[in-house]
């Protein structure tokens, strides 16, 4: 099953639409060599893979109305423009509404636990293509080092293309 939504958001790369990649698929199959850990804070409700999709679990709930949920996965959502571009999800758990970076979940339960509260750090994401993540290309740093980096790579492309004109 495809994620249209975020597929088009993306600009409707091309991709193989019986074998999406991860962040676009929404089956309950897992994927090739797929590991799954508790989400942070949303354990009993949800859980991440190492590819990045969100599984909300079966169970009973009480949000509104008493009901029994069937195990899904959750469509991911795109926010940002350009290279400030990031997947997010917005997971519920009774009265609590949050919004999540997947790169900054994927860190803290594959890569390296770290304070998830302390908004100064931030996931750096060295993948090419947003929807293909390699775990080892996401790193760890603070926001005033990120936009620095960020401010010297725009200078540099700069540079470049005035010595070539």
């Amino acid at each position: 099953m495809l994620n249209h939504s975020l597929w088009e958001k993306l600009g409707k790369p091309l991709i193989d639409k019986d074998n999406p990649p991860a962040c676009l698929n929404l089956s309950l199959k897992n994927l090739p060599e797929e590991h799954w850990k508790p989400t942070p804070e949303f354990e009993h409700r949800y859980m991440i893979s190492d590819k990045g999709r969100i599984k909300l679990l079966s169970g009973w709930t009480s949000d509104h109305n008493i009901f029994y949920g069937e195990e899904q996965i959750m469509p991911l959502n795109l926010m940002g423009k350009g290279d400030t571009q990031y997947l997010y999800i917005r997971l519920n758990q009774k009265e609590k509404r949050t919004l999540l970076m997947i790169s900054r979940l994927l860190y803290y339960c594959f890569v390296e636990k770290f304070d998830m509260n302390d908004k100064t750090l931030v996931i750096d994401n060295h993948n090419e293509m947003l929807w293909d993540i390699d775990l080892s290309k996401l790193s760890l740093c603070s926001f005033s080092s990120l936009v620095n980096r960020k401010k010297e790579h725009k200078n540099r492309s700069k540079e470049m293309v005035l010595k070539k004109g």
